[in-house]
């Protein structure tokens, strides 16, 4: 036991250098920077939608109503009336207006007579990032609530006995979730957005664990055998089912860390995106009455799940680091790992696996990564089974490939195997 743990200490003081530390901290701190900068922006947008207007029917009621409309749905509006469009809109393109919209001189007369009146709006594209986008989405949907407005307004005006919605909407969807045994009075999108959100960044993190965690192990091996460090170690009278063993442990170790780390950093980043945003204490009870909430059992399985996948992506990395010459050729003896996880990470994303023809979902099932990124909607819908026996699964595989692993390091081939695609002996 000594052996293994002096062995144990050895990997994760080789594992745990400062190559290693900092590209884990960098990434989390720029995560984390890059999070509050996305929220600080989002705020700033949303307390700074500058439209220029310019309001050829300013006499009227119904354009300052509209106007004021704008005003109270948080849009900034600067008044240039008076003012030719050309002239107004090379104004508009050197300050900081989204926007130049411009109120016709029948505005008025064409809403008492029912007529569809247009408002043009020039839209200023400064560029083509998320945030540039919601600038458009605020001001279009200020535009949309003062037409609700009018519309009602002019509704009741006509026929004051009458309600508006109601003659809008005539029918409308009451809507009920259905989770197992429960059901609520609530919009299937927000319970589907609100679970989206909380289980969004664990696939991600994943995927991004794995890659970082086989590509470590894969190059460890290949350093230790390209510096002849390994050859060494062999030498050594430890049973060399410990150097495997210990090889693992301390990866996995690395792994967990990295992990928390990733987790901390992106779930900062993600809330930035999401400009913080939380359901209401309306939502919250609704979600909990349904049942979509993970009880301690379910971290539990999904910790498990979480950790046998990184310890099956190490087990595989350990074995193809074996094949590798030297640290050059990690990069091209790890491709197809990540391929492997690529698919299931990008299909349960994107997909119901349910919905797959039976080939394909059992070509999905087959690949023990699966199960990782299938795990999180399982226990938020509480089925155990399918979480459990994933783990079973991954757990098989783990064992297999260990059991390679060791075969191979049980052998003095270890020094000398290799993979030569395409070269020619001289």
């Amino acid at each position: 036991m000594r052996k293994f743990l002096v062995l144990l200490k050895k990997e994760i003081k080789e594992l745990l250098t400062a190559q290693i530390i900092a590209p884990l901290i960098i990434t989390a701190v720029l995560f984390f920077f890059i999070g509050n900068l996305m929220d600080k922006e989002q705020d700033k947008i949303n307390q700074n939608v500058n439209v220029t207007v310019i309001n050829n029917d300013s006499s009227s009621k119904s354009s300052e109503f509209f106007i004021q409309s704008l005003k109270d749905s948080g849009i900034k509006i600067n008044l240039v009336n008076g003012i030719e469009e050309s002239k107004a809109l090379e104004q508009v393109k050197q300050d900081d207006s989204v926007a130049l919209m411009v109120i016709p001189a029948n505005f008025e007369q064409s809403l008492d007579t029912n007529q569809p009146e247009k408002i043009k709006t020039y839209t200023i594209v400064r560029n083509f990032s998320m945030m540039g986008s919601k600038n458009y989405g605020i001001m279009m949907a200020a535009i949309a609530t003062a037409n609700e407005k009018i519309s009602n307004i002019n509704i009741a005006s006509k026929s004051p006995d009458s309600n508006p919605d109601a003659i809008k909407n005539p029918i409308k969807a009451d809507e009920f979730v259905v989770v197992g045994d429960k059901q609520a009075n609530i919009s299937p999108n927000l319970v589907m957005g609100f679970v989206s959100q909380q289980t969004m960044f664990i696939p991600i993190i994943l995927f991004m664990v794995i890659i970082f965690a086989s590509q470590m192990i894969a190059t460890a091996i290949a350093n230790e055998k390209e510096n002849k460090t390994l050859e060494t170690l062999l030498t050594t009278p430890v049973k060399r089912n410990y150097i495997v063993v210990a090889k693992m442990a301390g990866a996995g170790m690395i792994a967990l860390l990295s992990s928390l780390i990733y987790m901390v950093g992106f779930r900062s980043y993600i809330n930035g995106i999401s400009g913080g945003a939380k359901a209401t204490s309306e939502i919250s009870n609704i979600i909990s009455n349904l049942g979509l909430t993970l009880k301690p059992e379910s971290y539990i399985l999904l910790g498990l799940s979480l950790f046998i996948g990184i310890l099956v992506a190490l087990a595989i990395s350990l074995i193809l680091g074996a094949f590798a010459e030297d640290v050059k050729g990690v990069a091209g003896l790890t491709t197809p790992l990540m391929i492997v996880v690529l698919i299931p990470y990008f299909l349960t994303m994107f997909l119901d696996i349910n919905s797959l023809s039976p080939t394909l979902r059992y070509v999905v099932y087959a690949i023990p990564f699966s199960h990782i990124f299938m795990a999180a909607p399982n226990l938020f819908m509480h089925q155990y089974l399918p979480v459990v026996y994933g783990i079973l699964y991954q757990l098989l595989w783990f064992i297999v490939f260990v059991l390679i692993a060791a075969k191979i390091f049980s052998t003095d081939k270890i020094i000398t195997m290799k993979l030569n695609f395409g070269k020619k002996k001289i």
